[in-house]
Formats: C-alpha cells, sequence, structure tokens
C-alpha cells in the first residue's frame, strides 16, 4: 500500500502525534517515498492537515462508538481520517472510503482490527454526523475550533471574547503561499508576470510592496526561485527587516537567523554593510549562507553557529542594528502548522519568556549607541511579547522603545508603538514586532 493516500495519511499522522513532528515535513518525506498522482498526493495533503485541525470534532464524532474503548494512536487516527473523509469530503463515495479504512486495518493488525473499523464507520454512518454545541464556552469554543482549552482562555484573557473568536474561524482554514520579491534583481510586477505565465495565480500582498501571493503550488520548483528571483517567505514577517531602517552602510547582526529569509531582506538593503547571521544550530547556518547565495547576497552575509544568549561571550565588536527574531511559541503559525496547537503547554510561555530575555540581555553591549534593535516573534501572545519589552526596559534604562517604522496601511495594527498582527487581520502569520534605540 505504498501508493495508498489514505494509509500514507494515518503513517504520517501517527509520526506526528507520536513524535511531535512537524506534519509539512513528514508530508513532504512520504511524497518524496510514493510515485502517487498529483489527485492521490491532493488527498493525502488534505487528510492530515483535516485531521489535525479537526481532531478534537473527530474524537466527539466517534466516542458514541468507541465507548471509550482504548484503541492504538494509528487505529485511532484511521477512525478520523475515515470519519474526516465522509463528513468533510464531498467528493469521495463513502463505500470506498470503508473499505478501504478496513482494508489498512485489517492489513496492519488482523481481522478483529478490520472488524473494529468497520463496525464503528458503519455504526457513524448509520446515525450520522452529531451537531457541534453552538455556545460561547470555553469548552465548546475548543471542541468546535480543535484548540486546547488552556489556549481558548489565554486568547479570551488577552484579546476579548470576540477577537478570540475571530481568531479561531481564522486558523482552520486552508493557507496561502506567499514570496518575497528580489527586487535587486527583478520587479514584482515582471515576477509576477512570469509566474502567471506558468500557471500560478499569484497576486500582489495587501501588507509587504515586496510581496505576492499563490493559493497553491510548488513555487520552489521554478527556475525563477533558483535563480534567487524570489524566496518563500509568509507576509508578515517581511515587516521585520524594514523595521531595522537598515542603511546600505550598516553592520547588521541578525541573532536568531535560520533559515535565512529575514537574512536576506537585510541584505538586499546593503551596499558597503554586512550582515551576521547566528544560529544556534551548525547546520541551519548552512541554510542561510546557501539562501544567501542563491538569492546573490553570499558577499554579504557570514554566519557563526552561536547560542545567541552567548552572544557578548564570543563576538567583540558593535553593530549599528540587531534583529532578534526570538524563539517563540509559534502560535502565530497554527494555520500552516496546526500541530502546534497540541504540542505546546502553558508553561512554555514562561520558559521562552526567559530565553527571549536572556537573548535580549546578551545584545545590549553588542549594539552601537544610537542603534537600533528590533525584537520580534511569530506568536501574538502577551506573554511573549508586550510583557518582554516591558522587562526589557525596565532592566535597560539606557534604551528607549520607538515607533516601528511600517506602511501607513498597518497603522490599525500599531499599539503603542509596537506592531502586532493576528492570523485573522490579513490571512497571514500571527506576529509582533517592537523596535528600541540605545541612548548611551
Amino acid at each position: 500500500m505504498k501508493n495508498n493516500p489514505r494509509e500514507l495519511a494515518v503513517i504520517a499522522l501517527t509520526k506526528v502525534f507520536q513524535n511531535k513532528a512537524y506534519s509539512n515535513i513528514e508530508i513532504s518525506n512520504l511524497l518524496k517515498d510514493s510515485d502517487m498522482s498529483d489527485a492521490d498526493s491532493r488527498l493525502m495533503t488534505n487528510i492530515v492537515y483535516g485531521v489535525i485541525q479537526n481532531k478534537y470534532v473527530l474524537e466527539y464524532e466517534l466516542k458514541p462508538y468507541l465507548q471509550d474503548k482504548k484503541v492504538e494512536l494509528w487505529l485511532d487516527l484511521l477512525l478520523m481520517s475515515a470519519v474526516y473523509q465522509l463528513h468533510f469530503l464531498d467528493k469521495i463515495p463513502d463505500h470506498a472510503v470503508l473499505n478501504e479504512s478496513t482494508e489498512i486495518a485489517k492489513q496492519k493488525a488482523g481481522r478483529g482490527a478490520g472488524n473494529l473499523v468497520n463496525a464503528v464507520l458503519r455504526n457513524y454512518q448509520r446515525h450520522g454526523y452529531k451537531e457541534l454545541p453552538k455556545s460561547n464556552s470555553v469548552y465548546d469554543l475548543s471542541l468546535r475550533n480543535s484548540i486546547p482549552r488552556w489556549l481558548v482562555d489565554l486568547f479570551i484573557d488577552q484579546q476579548g471574547l470576540d477577537k478570540t473568536k475571530e481568531i479561531l474561524s481564522s486558523i482552520n482554514q486552508p493557507s496561502h503561499v506567499s514570496i518575497r520579491v528580489n527586487t535587486n534583481k527583478t520587479t514584482v510586477k515582471d515576477l509576477q508576470e512570469a509566474l502567471d505565465k506558468q500557471g500560478f495565480d499569484v497576486h500582489p500582498s495587501k501588507i509587504s510592496s515586496v510581496g505576492l501571493i499563490c493559493k497553491s503550488g510548488n513555487l520552489v520548483n521554478t527556475q525563477e526561485f533558483r535563480d534567487g528571483l524570489y524566496t518563500i517567505q509568509d507576509e508578515s514577517s517581511m515587516l521585520v527587516a524594514p523595521a531595522l531602517d537598515v542603511q546600505p552602510d550598516s553592520k547588521v547582526l541578525d541573532a536568531c537567523s535560520a533559515p535565512g529569509g529575514k537574512t536576506t531582506h537585510i541584505a538586499s538593503y546593503l551596499k558597503d554593510g554586512e550582515v551576521f547571521a547566528l544560529d544556534i544550530h551548525k547546520h541551519k547556518t548552512k541554510l542561510v549562507r546557501e539562501n544567501g547565495e542563491r538569492m546573490g547576497y553570499g558577499d554579504l552575509i557570514s554566519t557563526g553557529a552561536v547560542d545567541a544568549r552567548k552572544a557578548k561571550d564570543v563576538l567583540n565588536t558593535k553593530f549599528d542594528r540587531i534583529l532578534v527574531d526570538a524563539p517563540c511559541s509559534g502560535l502565530g503559525l497554527i494555520r500552516r502548522k496546526p500541530e502546534l496547537r497540541y504540542f505546546r503547554k502553558e508553561e512554555d510561555l514562561n520558559n521562552l519568556q526567559r530565553v527571549q530575555l536572556e537573548i535580549l540581555d546578551s545584545m545590549v553591549d553588542l549594539l552601537e549607541v544610537n542603534g537600533k534593535l528590533v525584537f520580534s516573534t511569530c506568536t501574538f501572545d502577551d506573554e511573549e511579547n508586550e510583557l518582554v519589552v516591558k522587562k526589557f526596559l525596565d532592566k535597560h534604562l539606557n534604551f528607549d522603545l520607538i515607533p516601528v517604522k511600517h506602511d501607513p496601511a498597518l497603522d490599525g495594527s500599531m499599539t503603542h508603538g509596537m506592531l502586532k498582527i493576528f492570523p485573522s487581520d490579513y490571512f497571514t502569520d500571527g506576529f509582533f514586532i517592537a523596535a528600541f534605540v540605545r541612548k548611551n
């Protein structure tokens, strides 16, 4: 069954939930080893993301028919994938779902497993989809949107009920692909026309002047990508490099740089300057260098495998600009990495805040007087954002918060000079940016 999309979907899902693996990586690895048709590849991908995004709903629908019976993880996921297809995918015949799911179970664990799957799915088919509760209680919002209750509580506490409902309804919608145009090699208009001719349906980003959006398609497999005319990057993260206000001769430190999207964006502003890119993992600094070479900035970028928290002990130079794109919970990425919602724990937020402050503390003496420091995360959680800014400023009185440099179209996302974008605002990743200047 090497090329059975339903079986491969269960294999991918099992790896995700058993090993806390990223769904996009597991899907990619399985697709490389198969020779499925495009239609079957899409089906497999759809099932994987659909089950992750609707896990609580699918468990709720199956519960009456399993009657608290403990089943192995792969079997539970097989049943969830089948119910997902039966309810959410209207172009697949029910008999195909039932027959193949039963056969997968039989081949994996024998006739008994096959009989169990067949009985549960026929029972579900007989009784139909059970309507979900519709209240705005934390439990019901958690169930309907398949988001852990502690996260719903957090969102309501920080953003209020209406904004929380808006965020939750947004993050389970299919994501799109966004690319940042290398305007030193081409124009946004010319690249859009070139990709349109190849069948990609692309249109300009609403929040970045160098961004293009594509609903679907493999944008890594084009000559334009290989020639460094663009890189894959979320629209909201395209706002970070402009916030640094980089000058042509700036000496810039990118403290947490991999895989290098922001590094190459910084380099695009340089002529006589340089950007030094750090990452704690040596193999990731290789990605940054490769990205830099492909985009044509290899001579402007140098790398170092350094823990950003120890940068002050390793580096003996000062910088005009420093970017700390800090490790975070990644809650702003849930649309593209839906499994993150299940892997994060409440205590992670406090632990990550501590790491973020340690990194920022390590940057203080590396920045020139009147230099600018930008702090960014791909989360919209206050504990990892505004509270980090407050604690940093309370400790370092020689730093001032300054308004983030941004396009006027984003004025509505600015609060106290800081930029915060929610996943529901522009259908991008959730993101946060704050900027500081060193006074003395």
